[in-house]
């Protein structure tokens, strides 16, 4: 094994959705407390890294989906299910110094959100601007002169948004692109799709919550809290879920670029729990769990279908290059965009086994050392095939694939011809295989 291979190798071991340990996992989070909020992590991202291309290949064809960016909070709700409580306690003269500090933050927020639930912030914008400029840089070929790239789109509006400045991007670098956009309804039987049994398995009224809920309250000691924000706690009747939906105010401001730190009253502990409780969410309902029958996961046929048969057929045009022959005989597009949501995402990776995103665990006390959310779908996350062709063979041995989750290798149990590169027709009959074993058995 070459040097180079090796470091790959342990890069790879240790790519965006590897897995971690509880205490590695703990002094993460304190170090970089957005992490608790999960899905709501900011993109951290503003560089790429990856492997240069084997010699002899050339970059034909980019199949991408990506998270919508950055956004303000989905549910107005929750702003005054805290404050009220905060203001009565405030007027019975039972809120300490720092809990009329975190009412005036809490009100703050709200203020700032108001108008604008679920809707795309600037900052999200600018995370798919940026995601739109290292693509563009990796892959030049791809972009040149008036290509033709595709876009589509959920048709929720921070979906269509991104798209725009994603696309944006790419015109402001090369005003001659020829970019398609679309957000149609009809798309969304692929783009962001739910069985029947995984749309019943999230109702509130799924038995699931409630040991969610137990969980939660296992692994979060509220006790310091309301000694920190109250004079006397003991005569304080929270509201269902009081101290969660503080923590899910908290964590949106990394989204809006609100300069208010209402993460700071949670110690590392306390963080470290309520995103143990969050992961448990995200993980049961959409990844490979065996508590949710992976019936996220298997929402995703359709998506990953679309995948490999827009590959194939881009991929089998004449013109190598994936440029047009003339305007009578255009080639496939060159790059397919698809912009949607995290849990589509988080079920894709699944489905295709990426390595760290497809694990099974069947004890909630291990979720957190089996997959991790903040790796695999925060703000802005995205997927990015990139196929390769050796120039000396056209057919499709001669294809090879980067795979890069959120701009960094993602890793598959295939051999690799080259560290961070698949063959695709290695790729294709996994994800054909594992379509077969989890959504067409009887």
């Amino acid at each position: 094994m070459t040097a180079m291979k090796s470091i790959w190798l342990s890069l790879l071991a240790v790519s965006f959705c590897g897995t971690g340990y509880p205490q590695s996992l703990h002094d993460e989070i304190a170090a970089a407390p957005g992490k608790s909020g999960g899905i709501y992590y900011a993109y951290p991202y503003t560089s790429d890294y990856v492997p240069e291309w084997p010699k002899g290949y050339e970059p034909v064809y980019i199949s991408h989906y990506g998270r919508h960016g950055s956004r303000w909070a989905i549910n107005e709700k929750q702003y005054p299910l805290v404050a009220d409580l905060l203001r009565e306690e405030n007027r019975k003269g039972n809120l300490s110094a720092k809990g009329t500090e975190t009412l005036a933050m809490v009100d703050a927020i709200a203020s700032h959100a108001a108008g604008h639930a679920g809707e795309l912030s600037p900052l999200g914008q600018r995370q798919h601007k940026g995601i739109a400029r290292r693509m563009m840089r990796r892959t030049p070929s791809l972009f040149r002169d008036s290509a033709h790239v595709s876009a589509l789109s959920s048709v929720e509006p921070r979906c269509i948004v991104s798209m725009a400045a994603f696309s944006e991007s790419l015109k402001e670098a090369n005003p001659s692109l020829r970019i398609t956009r679309t957000a149609s309804p009809g798309d969304m039987s692929f783009i962001s799709y739910s069985t029947p049994e995984a749309k019943e398995f999230s109702k509130e009224s799924a038995s699931w919550w409630k040991k969610l809920d137990a969980f939660r309250d296992s692994v979060v000691d509220y006790s310091r809290l309301s000694r920190l924000l109250f004079i006397n706690p003991e005569r304080v009747v929270f509201p269902e879920k009081f101290w969660k939906t503080l923590h899910d105010i908290a964590i949106t401001t990394q989204n809006v670029e609100l300069d208010i730190d209402l993460l700071s009253i949670f110690s590392p502990d306390e963080l470290y729990g309520f995103w143990q409780a969050v992961n448990y969410g995200m993980y049961v309902r959409h990844a490979a769990s065996p508590a949710g029958g992976m019936a996220g996961m298997k929402s995703a046929e359709s998506l990953l279908g679309d995948i490999i048969e827009r590959a194939d057929k881009a991929l089998s045009e004449a013109c190598g290059d994936m440029s047009p022959v003339d305007d009578a005989t255009p080639c496939q597009p060159s790059v397919q965009l698809r912009f949607g949501h995290d849990t589509a995402l988080i079920r894709l990776l699944a489905l295709m086994g990426v390595e760290g995103c497809a694990n099974s665990e069947a004890d909630p006390t291990k979720y957190c050392e089996a997959w991790q959310d903040f790796r695999i779908s925060p703000m802005g996350a995205n997927l990015q095939l990139l196929f390769l062709r050796d120039s000396d063979t056209q057919s499709a041995d001669g294809i090879i694939v980067l795979p890069l989750l959120n701009e960094r290798p993602a890793s598959f149990p295939l051999p690799s011809p080259f560290p961070g590169f698949y063959r695709w027709t290695d790729l294709r009959t996994l994800w054909s295989q594992r379509i077969a074993t989890f959504c067409h058995y009887s």
